[in-house]
């Protein structure tokens, strides 16, 4: 007969066999960023690929990374999809999460759009002008590189925070003269302001990539899942790549977007998975940046982004996406 510690270790190793599987019956939250990089992650559920995998997702909307990556951080999911700049503004502040994977890159999806009025017909042009940016994403990253690439100061600019929802009511009512933003916010506005606002074409500085980020907790207790997860992204991928047309149906639908403007964007995105080492040489130059114009306590110690990518399970998944030791 079993002592009463002996009794008692086996309580505790049942209970705690029972809320390791409590666990792992949950479905895993993924915060997916409302946007045309996100489309890896719509072709997975639309297409059942998650299922097919055998991983239970829950797919959670939201508008923007740096939105997405909050969200997660506070707890409310799992995952997050985000450009490379909200995981540099908050590699300042903590560890505990890190990039599993990019799974679309592109150099075209942020936009500058100016009110006609305005008469800007190239980056030179924007000084002096009320300029409208998304805090801590890619928007504001890719305006103050165009406006300094063009030889303007940022300082004869007046930078305005907008959000994605706002950026076409700031345009329409004459709060910015010009804003930056993504896709598919820069194709409605162009569709719903016309002639009222005019593309200024930009150079191509930068090739923003989409990442798939999780939190390490859940990269330790369910890697298994994650692995899950990167194949089912690596099956959605190929799926675009093998049948555009369905791809490009599904973001119509999604975003409401009519098929002449989604086939003249569709092909500024390159969907498949990778981890190598200009994601974190690029992580280094922001988080450069970041500091140099004071978005970023100057104090603060830049880290060593090597810890915020883990290659491990796309490794296991795609081993050559990998090009990282």
């Amino acid at each position: 007969m079993l002592s009463g510690s002996g009794m008692r270790r086996i309580h505790v190793l049942l209970f705690l066999l029972f809320t390791s599987n409590l666990l792992h019956a949950q479905p895993l939250r993924i915060g997916v960023s409302e946007t045309i990089l996100s489309l890896p992650l719509y072709v997975a559920q639309a297409e059942g690929l998650f299922k097919k995998r055998g991983v239970d997702v829950a797919l959670v909307k939201c508008v923007g990374g740096n939105r997405c990556m909050k969200n997660m951080l506070a707890g409310q999911t799992d995952l997050a999809t985000a450009t490379e700049l909200p995981v540099v503004f908050n590699s300042f502040e903590r560890s505990d999460f890190a990039i599993l994977t990019s799974f679309v890159s592109t150099s075209n999806d942020v936009k500058v759009l100016a009110r006609r009025k305005m008469n800007v017909s190239q980056p030179s042009e924007l000084e002096g002008k009320k300029l409208g940016y998304v805090k801590g994403t890619a928007s504001q990253y890719v305006l103050d590189s165009v406006l300094v690439y063009s030889g303007v100061d940022p300082s004869t600019v007046t930078p305005v925070a907008i959000t994605p929802e706002t950026a076409l009511q700031a345009l329409a009512k004459a709060e910015v003269d010009a804003v930056c933003i993504w896709e598919p916010y820069a194709s409605r506005i162009q569709r719903e302001l016309a002639s009222e606002v005019r593309l200024v074409p930009t150079p191509k500085l930068y090739t923003e990539t989409f990442n798939l980020i999780a939190m390490k907790p859940v990269i330790k207790t369910r890697p298994r899942d994650l692995e899950m997860i990167l194949l089912a992204l690596k099956d959605s991928t190929e799926f675009i790549n093998k049948n555009p047309g369905k791809a490009k149906t599904l973001l119509a639908e999604r975003f409401d977007i009519p098929m002449a403007i989604v086939n003249s964007i569709f092909n500024d995105y390159r969907y498949n998975l990778s981890v190598n080492r200009s994601l974190t040489r690029t992580m280094e130059g922001q988080a450069r940046w970041a500091v140099r114009e004071g978005h970023v306590d100057s104090v603060l110690t830049q880290p060593n982004y090597n810890s915020y990518v883990y290659p491990g399970l796309l490794k296991k998944a795609d081993p050559g996406a990998v090009s990282l030791p």
